[in-house]
């Protein structure tokens, strides 16, 4: 996964940007749309029988179906220009792991919001720190891989230019690492969601 990317100018660079900010773009548009989804369907929220919990994942999927179609146009496009990739079959996989992480913080921020009215320009700027501090605009290489090791875009981009690319895949400790990542953002963000719950109504 840590290997040197495109020369900035070439073809090459232009594709290894774009699937990069794809994921990218439908990741920073859930997170901020599903942070004030509570706050802004307060009178749904307040029907104990709605599961106010799937008003978060509204602006995720409608995300991804975006992301989706955006990746279908790349592929016609790298398809007419003769290179079709021959590891399609990872989109799947890391759509699934992105929609797991972003949800997972989707549900914790839109709780935490309710609570912190303030939240939407610290998230704009932790969301900015995380853009450069994710190989989008630029390839890992070994001099710096380890001040990008922590971060889960690593190896999720790693994926998604890997099936679209056909470029070397991520290593297996690096997917592992994805892998927990999806799963405890997932189930802790749904776990902080439900125990805020009883509360949210009161204080919208």
């Amino acid at each position: 996964m840590f290997t040197r990317g495109p020369a900035a100018g070439n073809d090459r660079y232009i594709y290894f940007l774009i699937a990069g900010l794809i994921p990218w773009l439908a990741i920073n548009e859930g997170i901020v749309r599903s942070t004030t989804t509570i706050v802004e369907n307060a009178p749904m929220v307040r029907r104990l029988a709605f599961r106010s919990e799937l008003l978060v994942v509204v602006p995720h999927a409608t995300a991804i179906i975006f992301e989706v179609v955006g990746f279908i146009l790349f592929l016609l496009f790298l398809a007419v220009r003769g290179s079709m990739p021959r590891l399609i079959w990872l989109l799947p996989f890391a759509l699934a792991l992105q929609f797991a992480v972003q949800v997972g913080i989707g549900w914790l921020l839109a709780a935490a919001y309710v609570f912190f009215r303030d939240l939407l320009p610290i998230l704009g700027f932790v969301l900015s720190v995380v853009f450069y501090l994710s190989p989008i605009l630029y390839p890992v290489t070994p001099r710096f891989a380890r001040f990008f090791e922590w971060n889960p875009m690593t190896p999720l981009l790693g994926l998604f230019r890997s099936a679209i690319l056909s470029s070397a895949l991520p290593e297996i400790g690096s997917v592992v690492f994805l892998l927990v990542t999806a799963a405890g953002a997932f189930t802790g963000g749904l776990m902080f969601f439900r125990r805020a719950q009883a509360t949210l109504a009161d204080l919208i």
